[in-house]
């Protein structure tokens, strides 16, 4: 009896490995086409950087500084590749409230002379850092400065100057009203402010109440500089006089021949009651004085220098300078370009000087960057 199932039972067991072993090698087909990842294989090492956080940039209603922004924005977005948001528009006020919380982190022309109080009790807490360093009157070309040591005040053109020696000062000017009329009330002079929203706009009225010149002179104050430049020029143009504050080192200054009239010394208790005055309309100083010199730096969020420290050491190289920026406003208008159109044109035509503001150890890597994505602007 055992022999009769003896062959069917050895049959069977020869049929169940073969297909033991037809099943095992299917298996190790499978797993030699999927195998697991690997330290060596590329899903499980390459991970995606992260994508890099906007970097927020005041570019507001002057042309110096749209350019000292617009310029070194292009490099940032396509040199460090940091995407760039240009924060358009707003006033001085915006820019005290925004820069200090991050809402604003790069203000490349910060004017601290005529913001003292603000800015010494932002950049003592660290919210806002000067990318200068907060001593008086640095050095031309200090790494952080964007303007170099500079003026503010109230000008007439030369050839009024001539014509009128006796005109020299702020004092004078109730002695000239006939000569700076308002065609609009022409019982008083006029005079052209600031722009309207910035600082000096209220510095220069708390000034003409303590000056006692509101009795003989109005205040005309256009909402852009580009407004203000068009009341310069096209007086001079004309060979007609007329009366404006402004600053320098400026192409306008120079160009128009403007002379600057006298005002009492800078002293800090004249700066102190401007201060106060400022703070609320209808800014009314006791005391008026000129100007102290400026030199105007370049300011950061002070969160900024941790998240892109590289950017912020970046931003402290550049350096176009006052009178390179007026011929660059010139070519804007000859050419009716936008700023980011300006900003091209010039780093298409000064290579050799912005190239040098890029000093990290992977220069020619930013450098390249750059120029790959100016090669292709029209």
């Amino acid at each position: 009896m055992l022999g009769k199932f003896t062959r069917p039972r050895l049959l069977g067991l020869l049929i169940g490995i073969l297909g033991m072993t037809l099943i095992a090698a299917a298996c190790s087909s499978d797993s030699a086409t999927e195998a697991p990842p690997t330290e060596a294989s590329p899903s499980a090492t390459a991970t995606e950087a992260p994508p890099k956080e906007v970097i927020k940039m005041y570019s507001t209603n002057w042309t110096s500084i749209e350019l000292n922004t617009r310029i070194p924005g292009y490099i940032i977005e396509h040199g460090y590749e940091y995407p760039v948001k240009y924060m358009t528009g707003g006033s001085t006020g915006t820019m005290k409230v925004a820069l200090p919380t991050g809402e604003m982190e790069v203000v490349m022309e910060i004017w601290r002379q005529n913001i003292m109080d603000w800015y010494n009790e932002h950049t003592g807490t660290g919210d806002i850092v000067d990318l200068a360093g907060t001593s008086d009157n640095v050095a031309n070309g200090s790494f952080g400065q964007i303007l170099e040591n500079s003026g503010q005040g109230f000008y007439i053109p030369d050839y009024v100057a001539e014509a009128n020696p006796g005109l020299k000062s702020v004092a004078d000017l109730p002695d000239y009203v006939e000569l700076f009329s308002d065609p609009e009330d022409p019982s008083k002079g006029v005079v052209y402010n600031c722009i309207l929203g910035w600082q000096c706009q209220k510095i220069n009225r708390a000034k003409w109440y303590a000056y006692g010149l509101y009795d003989t002179y109005n205040v005309a104050e256009p909402g852009t500089s580009g407004a203000l430049d068009a009341a310069i020029a096209g007086a001079v143009t004309a060979g007609e006089p007329v009366l404006s504050y402004y600053w320098e080192p400026t192409t306008i200054v120079v160009e128009q021949g403007l002379v600057k009239l006298e005002e009492p010394e800078w002293t800090q208790e004249c700066d102190d009651a401007l201060a106060l005055a400022v703070e609320s309309t209808p800014y009314e100083s006791t005391i008026g004085c000129a100007y102290p010199i400026a030199d105007v730096h370049s300011a950061v969020y002070g969160g900024l220098v941790k998240r892109a420290p590289e950017v912020t050491e970046f931003l402290g190289n550049v350096f176009i300078g006052a009178l390179n920026l007026g011929a660059l406003e010139a070519w804007k208008d000859a050419n009716d370009a936008e700023f980011s159109g300006v900003a091209i044109h010039y780093l298409k035509e000064n290579r050799d000087t912005w190239t040098t503001w890029i000093t990290d150890d992977n220069a020619a890597e930013i450098i390249a960057n750059v120029d790959a994505a100016l090669a292709v602007e029209n």
